[in-house]
């Protein structure tokens, strides 16, 4: 389609997740230039010399970056970010260059070994030639790609990373205030409090500045835990009020917007929690 491989450059490459993606594309074939602040290569040079320019910075200076290098990307070429925030970032670029555009978000962290089953959200802004290509060499590492407007992205992940992360944290908020000892906690739970409890952990191990910048940068955010809050209190208040019908209506109320949603769940988390007390069946742990 292209001809020769285009060169990709990386600019924050040194990065945990530019790293991730210089591996991707070198492994498929292509040369990849990284640049950044530790690097003798400067992002203005790497720009210039590569085909495609992949902006994997911290989400704050993302728009910053951008718009530095956008101005130096060949007509011809590709500008894409890597951050979990598209709107302002998808603007930065198409007004900032006048190449193709594609916002990118991988929905997942550098630990991963590869792009199977992995969850990758494209935004196409500009130009349709390189979208092909992208796509191609996604899928060909198998990976699952969504198609969205950058509107419809920091909508979906107010909720999927906002308002998960926020539970999250003042989930262990709650144990520190009411003094709980989480270890013995373990002692009086099911399995299935353990996997909640270890996706807790799991994102309460991660860099707080990342977090921080996901939280506070989407717009959609705010407008979205507002929602949550209601909620919370509403249920808050059935629960002070000892109101049975409030709360067998609002639980059954939630479960008809799941619909057949609840099934795959249940039969997805038995098979987690098999694994769990499979697992803890050979450590030779005690089951509860």
């Amino acid at each position: 389609m292209m001809g020769a491989k285009p060169v990709i450059g990386i600019i924050g490459g040194t990065g945990l997740m530019g790293q991730w993606f210089k591996r991707f594309f070198e492994n498929h074939g292509y040369k990849v230039l990284i640049a950044s602040r530790r690097t003798e290569l400067s992002i203005e040079e790497c720009t210039k010399k590569s085909d495609v320019v992949i902006v994997s910075v911290p989400i704050g200076i993302t728009v910053d970056v951008i718009k530095k290098v956008g101005p130096l990307v060949k007509k011809g070429g590709l500008l894409m970010d890597l951050t979990s925030m598209k709107k302002e970032q998808v603007k930065a670029m198409l007004g900032n260059s006048g190449c193709e555009v594609i916002g990118t978000h991988p929905v997942f962290g550098p630990g991963v070994e590869s792009l199977l089953n992995q969850t990758i959200v494209l935004c196409p802004a500009r130009g349709e030639k390189w979208l092909d290509w992208l796509k191609k060499e996604f899928l060909k590492g198998g990976a699952k790609l969504k198609i969205a407007s950058p509107d419809e992205h920091d909508k979906m992940m107010s909720v999927i990373q906002g308002v998960m992360h926020f539970s999250s944290i003042t989930i262990s908020h709650v144990l520190k205030e009411l003094d709980i000892d989480i270890m013995e906690s373990q002692e009086y739970s099911s399995p299935i409090y353990r996997l909640r409890m270890d996706m807790v952990g799991r994102i309460l191990n991660q860099d707080p500045r990342l977090y921080s910048e996901i939280e506070i940068n989407n717009p959609e955010t705010p407008k979205t835990l507002n929602v949550y809050l209601k909620t919370c209190e509403r249920l808050y208040d059935i629960i002070k009020e000892k109101d049975t019908k409030a709360f067998i209506d609002y639980f059954k109320e939630a479960a008809d917007y799941l619909g057949d949603f609840k099934e795959e769940a249940e039969k997805y988390s038995d098979y987690l929690i098999g694994k769990i007390v499979h697992k803890k069946k050979k450590k030779g742990e005690v089951i509860i």
